[in-house]
């Protein structure tokens, strides 16, 4: 079945440059042009040509890299197009409550950054609520710098399509609804929110992460936990 936005390239199609030009103003133009590139961004597919990966990798948004001068890189660039991230981010969108998802990392993986991203892709553009659950609030303000730099790092034509309501050190909410919000471990802390999703960060280092867990997994929320490795319960979860 195709897609909204293979339908529109359809009807676009019929036309001629001239033709199109002849019936808009260049601002009209301009605005389709953004139009087809919004709806590109919300496609629910794992691909560099469509859907979070092409909004992350397309320079529609940056993100910073603390590494850049050893790297020889930019500051802030997009996010590189690293095959890996396609069944990273096709895993991510298959998640459910039913089966939650276990990623073991390395630092160089970028899969936190990538799970942060995820988060504001869903919050923006489909009104979703990820809640984010990590070590300690120094990480937790890690973690929403990422997504402070998405938001604030897009085309200001592309934030004014998609407003926020308010930001916070720990939290960024979209007047769409969607909402990426960060809190430090401790099994009672998550209770009472009821997201979407929930990222669980470096699950293998928090003392009470199963517990934490445990606590989440009544909302019905689609449960993603990520972590460098260590022995315990995350481990034992991932050989599973």
């Amino acid at each position: 079945m195709p897609t909204a936005i293979e339908k529109l390239r359809v009807e676009l199609g019929k036309y001629t440059l001239e033709e199109l030009q002849a019936q808009f103003t260049p601002a009209e133009l301009n605005e389709i042009n953004n139009t087809l590139i919004d709806i590109r961004c919300a496609e629910r597919v794992a691909s560099f040509d469509s859907g979070p990966l092409y909004w992350l990798t397309s320079g529609l948004t940056r993100t910073e890299n603390p590494q850049y001068e050893a790297q020889g890189l930019p500051f802030r660039a997009p996010l590189p197009k690293k095959t890996y991230l396609l069944p990273l981010f096709d895993a991510f969108l298959a998640v459910s409550a039913e089966h939650p998802l276990f990623i073991p990392k390395s630092r160089t993986m970028l899969t936190s950054l990538s799970s942060q991203a995820y988060g504001t892709w869903a919050a923006q553009w489909h009104g979703m609520q990820t809640l984010v659950q990590t070590l300690n609030e120094d990480r937790c303000i890690l973690l929403m710098s990422y997504v402070h730099n998405y938001y604030d790092l897009q085309p200001d034509w592309l934030k004014a399509r998609h407003p926020l309501k308010r930001k916070s050190a720990f939290s960024v909410e979209w007047v769409n609804g969607g909402e990426v919000c960060c809190i430090p471990s401790g099994s009672e802390k998550s209770r009472g929110y009821h997201s979407t999703y929930y990222i669980q960060d470096e699950s293998a280092w928090i003392v009470d992460g199963e517990e934490c867990l445990a606590a989440v997994k009544p909302s019905g929320a689609k449960i993603i936990c990520i972590s460098s490795a260590a022995p315990g319960w995350f481990a034992e979860e991932c050989e599973r």
